[in-house]
């Protein structure tokens, strides 16, 4: 069976075959299991796999290098619990100049279809850089945490504050890394629109023997930065104009609620 997509991210990367497996799982599991405007009933595994792993997370990122170097600089610690210990760095080593990376593109459709999201108005309060430590294996991300302006869709409420994971590391604004959907992180202050990848119970990291349940650190994950969440910044407004053809001349927040209000009812 092919997949065009599949095929294209294949011919990037050069992983071992049970990741080649887990990533065509991946990929061809949505195609026959989503419903109207969400995914509703994505496999268990399949999903866990999708959404959780540093091999083959939505993106589909490989991070040679990167994952198995050593912080600088650690910080408070946390998360610890069955083997895996979470804590915030304020360095992170760059990525090896071997590290290799894939892209899936995601279209307008695939954008509202494909995964089971909330989408706000927003400010972010706070990013974090992270180290996920699987006794002695490490990944790392960013914590962004947002207050709650304005909901469009999903159980969330106008003055709490959620936190989110980042696909990546970030570094002077930017999230590190080669290039994988995401050109800039969140900065403390700004206002966006965004829209999060609900972590569901079920969804859990394994890795070196050791198991991470999603939810117990974080309720949400941005997985691209730029199709994912609209921001309002001193550079302007912040998007992937490509992917939204109707919003494409955008200018304002405004703008993209309507947008948004529109796609998600």
């Amino acid at each position: 069976m092919k997949n065009s997509k599949y095929d294209e991210v294949m011919s990037q990367i050069t992983p071992d075959e049970e990741t080649r497996k887990r990533m065509l799982e991946n990929i061809l599991s949505h195609n026959s299991e989503k419903e109207k405007g969400k995914v509703k009933e994505m496999s268990k595994r399949n999903r866990t796999i999708f959404m959780a792993t540093g091999v083959a997370a939505a993106a589909l990122i490989l991070t040679i290098g990167l994952s198995q170097l050593n912080g600088k600089r650690g910080g408070d610690v946390l998360y610890a619990k069955d083997g895996v210990t979470i804590t915030a760095v304020e360095e992170v080593p760059a990525p090896d100049s071997g590290s290799q990376s894939a892209t899936m593109i995601f279209n307008e459709e695939e954008v509202f279809s494909m995964f089971d999201t909330v989408a706000f108005m927003g400010t972010v309060k706070e990013t974090k850089n992270i180290s996920m430590d699987f006794a002695g294996i490490k990944h790392y991300r960013a914590l962004v945490t947002i207050e709650v302006e304005k909901v469009y869709d999903g159980d969330l409420t106008p003055g709490e504050t959620i936190s989110a994971m980042l696909p990546g590391p970030v570094d002077t604004g930017n999230v590190m890394g080669a290039d994988f959907n995401i050109t800039r992180a969140m900065k403390p202050g700004e206002r966006g629109i965004f829209m999060p990848i609900i972590y569901s119970t079920e969804e859990v990291w394994e890795e070196n023997g050791k198991a991470l349940k999603m939810t117990d650190f974080a309720e949400y994950a941005i997985i691209d930065t730029v199709r994912f969440a609209f921001m309002d910044t001193e550079e302007g407004l912040l998007f992937e104009r490509g992917t939204f053809p109707a919003i494409r001349d955008a200018k304002t927040l405004e703008e993209v609620e309507a947008y948004i209000m529109e796609k998600v009812k």
